[in-house]
């Protein structure tokens, strides 16, 4: 978190802090010789930050081995991996071993499904690095993705990096050498079609005025985040609105003083990321585009929810994400999550605990 005063709403701080990251942005390019948001373009030397990478699953077993065989493949080795099986059938055990990762691996079994806020923060419990990456069990990563938000955060504070990601099918997300390439074009906040009055009601400021526009480019329009903060909207979309749990990363110490993820949007359709980044930039923490972080999305397989089911869940998580709203955001606390070592079909390098409920 950053100096700035702590506001005493959600939203009145989402109005009272900018997102221009300029001037960290200065200090990091004379540090580095590189700009903040990107692109980077080789592995840089000299990086020491410990990072721990958050991988939360429910019943996501095939797709999470194309998860960690893309971690395993990473060309920087400073870092942790920590799964979080909430309350899969079968348990992941298997699938984590099998991928025979060679950094330190620890496994977090829930008896029960808890939904992606609160396993995230049990992953958060568990870290043990200063910077934490939270992906979801369908994304691929490019191979220099931990080297390049190690140095960022080694190099920065109160900043929180999202990554982009490009929807594929089986045959690219589990190809060897991840070819070709993801491209983030093909991300929505590259270039948004989505229109309708459903997507208005994501802006966190009812005051937004009404947009007949439905095609934006959230990140070219806004200077890459920079022009978001004060309550400022593209179209339907806001900075919380750029937040994706499938790719973040944050320093610890900061997502812990927020408070972690909002957990009470349970097991129903997200928004535990928008709620996650309104608390984060509510705190004055900057919300940075990392332009190369652009990873292979396994396109769901199988989940067919009916419109109206899907409209309704929606419409439940931004009627809890509008109260969160207008909660002060000092109060929050991370939730206590108690973890017990147990025995389990491991190997050297993997640890298992299980959640005690």
């Amino acid at each position: 978190m950053t100096g700035r005063a702590a506001p005493v709403t959600v939203l009145e701080g989402l109005r009272a802090h900018d997102n221009d990251y300029s001037g960290v942005e200065r200090s990091f390019r004379a540090r580095t010789g590189f700009g903040l948001a990107g692109p980077i373009d080789r592995v840089p030397e000299g990086i020491s930050e410990p990072v721990s990478v958050v991988v939360a699953t429910y019943n996501g077993g095939r797709p999470l081995a194309g998860t960690l065989a893309g971690l395993e493949a990473q060309l920087w080795r400073g870092f942790e991996v920590i799964v979080v099986d909430d309350g899969s059938e079968p348990p992941v055990h298997r699938v984590v071993l099998d991928a025979g990762l060679t950094v330190p691996v620890t496994v977090v079994r829930s008896p029960v499904n808890l939904g992606a806020g609160p396993a995230r923060n049990v992953g958060l419990t568990a870290a043990a690095g200063s910077t934490v990456v939270f992906l979801d069990d369908d994304i691929r990563v490019p191979p220099a993705m931990t080297a390049l938000l190690a140095l960022r955060q080694q190099h920065t504070e109160g900043c929180l990096f999202t990554g982009f990601r490009d929807n594929t099918g089986p045959e690219v997300f589990f190809a060897p050498d991840g070819s070709p390439p993801p491209r983030i074009e093909r991300d929505w906040r590259w270039l948004s079609n989505r229109g309708g009055d459903r997507y208005l009601l994501v802006t966190a400021d009812p005051d937004v005025p009404h947009c007949d526009r439905t095609s934006f480019e959230p990140v070219r329009e806004s200077r890459y985040f920079k022009d978001f903060g004060h309550g400022r909207a593209i179209g339907f979309w806001d900075l919380p609105g750029m937040v994706s749990s499938h790719s973040l990363c944050v320093k610890r110490a900061d997502a812990v003083a927020a408070g972690g993820f909002p957990e009470e949007y349970g097991t129903h359709w997200g928004a535990e990321d928008l709620a996650f980044g309104a608390l984060m930039a509510a705190r004055g923490t900057y919300v940075v585009p990392a332009l190369e972080w652009v990873s292979f999305h396994l396109r769901h397989e199988g989940r067919h929810v009916p419109r109206a089911a899907e409209r309704a869940r929606l419409e439940q998580a931004l009627d809890r994400y509008r109260n969160l709203l207008q909660q002060p955001p000092g109060e929050r606390r991370l939730p206590r999550h108690r973890l017990r070592r147990v025995s389990g079909p491991g190997r050297p390098g993997v640890e298992c605990y299980e959640l005690i409920r």
